[in-house]
């Protein structure tokens, strides 16, 4: 099994405190998002003078007016946070045709960066992230980190009630994230006895069956299920919401379910792991392939037990891009604190240890 070196919570301010004020050339990654949860950990790295801080706009058709301004307020509280000069690029997410570009866009831009200095230590900051800048960002860096002494650091804070009015308008159809593809014109990809392990949401019905559908319909589904949950009753009423697709298309059973900590990425990550490996070991044969397949929908926290899955175990991600967002009443600026979640997760220090 890949151990993950992590800290949560009140660990991961104490970290911060202590490590990188003496560290060497920092650079923290970060996206203007609209949340109050995005200046969490730029408040406490940006004024420190080894830290140079650079920033994406991500920019999509279908945005409201009430979430771009939110989004450059923040960037005015970022400035003024700066100890450095700070960097602000805009980053395509979709090209002209619908494409998902974000990623490979993302990817080059972070390639600039490090090429213009040197740096001991790259923070990505996921909080304010989409999953198709963060996911490829932190694949190249981990990349990197195999062949170079860089170590590289993944933040996200999120907050249980941050925006819930707040929709995510998805593509119509999926694709596979820059940095995690499936090798789908290969016989081995094609023969293979598929697993998808997908994330429930709410309101994502249609999401979830446009991914059923352009994946072939794979042998087998692992909804994840939020449980332990802010809401006990959370992981019950998504799967009544979603009753039809599990149990009229998919042909799935309850057993089949992975219930998971809906704001601890590792109960995520060792879930998935733990049917991932036993289903390899026990597809093992002439003629046997077994092949996983993520999809990270919905809540932030959950997905980032994806990548790191997906990254310690070479996993294909699945995925409809977000084209845009749908606003349901006020959308007024929250002036909490602190984030109810805190993570951080040492990328570069992913180890084999024995079972």
């Amino acid at each position: 099994m890949i151990r993950v070196p992590n800290l949560s919570l009140d660990d991961v301010d104490h970290f911060i405190a202590d490590y990188f004020p003496t560290a060497g050339a920092t650079l923290l990654i970060g996206n203007v998002g609209f949340s109050p949860d995005v200046l969490y950990f730029p408040k406490r790295l940006g004024p420190l003078p080894n830290v140079d801080m650079c920033f994406f706009h991500e920019k999509r058709p279908a945005v409201p007016a009430v979430i771009t301004q939110l989004a450059f307020a923040r960037e005015q509280q970022l400035r003024d946070i700066a100890c450095t000069p700070i960097q602000f690029v805009d980053l395509a997410i979709l090209a002209e045709d619908g494409a998902p570009v974000g990623g490979r866009n993302a990817c080059m831009q972070v390639h600039q960066w490090l090429s213009a200095k040197v740096y001991t230590d790259v923070v990505v900051d996921a909080t304010g992230m989409s999953r198709c800048t963060a996911f490829p960002i932190v694949k190249l860096l981990y990349q990197l980190s195999q062949r170079t002494p860089i170590r590289v650091h993944l933040l996200v804070a999120d907050s249980n009630q941050a925006f819930s009015n707040v929709e995510s308008v998805s593509n119509d159809r999926g694709d596979w994230m820059h940095g995690f593809p499936a090798e789908t014109e290969t016989d081995e990809f094609t023969k293979a006895l598929k697993l998808w392990v997908v994330q429930l949401s709410e309101r994502a019905g249609t999401s979830l069956q446009t991914m059923f559908r352009e994946l072939d319909s794979p042998e087998e589904v692992c909804p994840v299920l939020p449980f332990p949950a802010v809401n006990p009753r959370r992981a019950d009423e998504l799967m009544f919401e979603h009753r039809d697709y599990w149990q009229r298309e998919w042909f799935e059973s309850p057993l089949n379910f992975i219930r998971a900590h809906e704001s601890d990425p590792m109960d995520v990550f060792q879930s998935i792991v733990r049917l991932h490996t036993t289903r390899v070991e026990a597809l093992t044969g002439p003629g046997l392939m077994s092949q996983t397949v993520l999809s990270p929908v919905g809540r932030r926290l959950p997905g980032i037990g994806m990548l790191l899955a997906a990254l310690s175990y070479r996993l294909p991600i699945f995925y409809l891009e977000t084209v845009g967002y749908d606003v349901k009443g006020n959308l007024s600026p929250d002036v909490r604190r602190t984030p109810t979640h805190r993570w951080h997760f040492r990328v570069d220090k992913l180890v084999t240890i024995s079972d």
